[in-house]
Formats: C-alpha cells, structure tokens, sequence
C-alpha cells in the first residue's frame, strides 16, 4: 500500500508523510467510541483491522469502507449514520485528508444480554438501564 503524502504550500514547513495503517487506526479509534457498535470481521482477530477497514485514497479524497457488527436495540440507520460522522469527523480531524465517502457495512447483529456503554455512569444490563443518583439530599 502507498504512502500518504501532503505536500505543504510554503517550502519552509518540510513535508508530512502519514504511514500506511494511520487512516486505518484513525477509523477503529472512531467505531470504538461508538456504544453498541463493534468492528466485524470474518478473519482471526489478529486481521481484524485488515478486513473490517478498507482505506483507498483516491485523486478525490479517501474512500473508506467498514465492516460492524450493531447491537439489536438500535436502529440500524441512524448508528450508520453516526459511524458515517464520526469517521469523518475523525479523519479530517486527525489528518488534512477530504473524506470523499464512507461506506457502512452492516455485516451482523449482537445479541448479548450485558452491553457496557462508553459512559461509567449508564450501563445497559437486560434491557433495564441503570443510573447512578447524582442529586443531594433534598434537591429535585
């Protein structure tokens, strides 16, 4: 896979070279913020990068194409649509890269009984969520 290359306008400010996985890492850092989405993959674990997340970067900006799995409380349309976001977000963010598209792949459904959300205060157990009482006594 090539390099990426951004090719400063001033002279004075060098070059900025992004290695062959940053894209790649940059997407698997943005599904996992995401609650009740995990990256799906039909290869061993240690693959798991390479075939959830394809990169391809093209004279149009990059192209990305992931693969998750989504948790069957959500809508499947608007959790696609917040990976959409959130790899954009991330991408362009992180690097000076135009984002030309990204493509979602939902490859399956989790059906687990115990979903822990990214929040240490919400935790989703058997469908029953659980809040922790931050008020103080004889407040409303």
């Amino acid at each position: 896979m090539a390099r990426f290359k951004k090719i400063p306008q001033n002279r004075h400010e060098g070059r900025i070279v992004y290695g062959d996985n940053i894209v790649d890492g940059i997407v698997m850092l943005a599904v996992s913020e995401l609650d009740y989405v995990e990256l799906c993959s039909i290869a061993p674990r240690k693959q798991m990068r390479s075939s959830a997340i394809k990169v391809i970067l093209d004279k149009d900006g990059v192209h990305v194409d992931v693969a998750v799995k989504i948790h069957f409380s959500q809508s499947v349309s608007e959790i696609a649509f917040k990976i959409q976001e959130a790899v954009r977000h991330n991408v362009e963010s992180m690097t000076e890269y135009h984002i030309a598209s990204v493509n979602v792949t939902v490859r399956g459904v989790m059906f687990d009984d115990i979903v822990k959300t990214s929040n240490a205060d919400n935790t989703v157990e058997n469908g029953s969520e659980s809040v922790s009482d931050n008020t103080k006594d004889g407040e409303q």
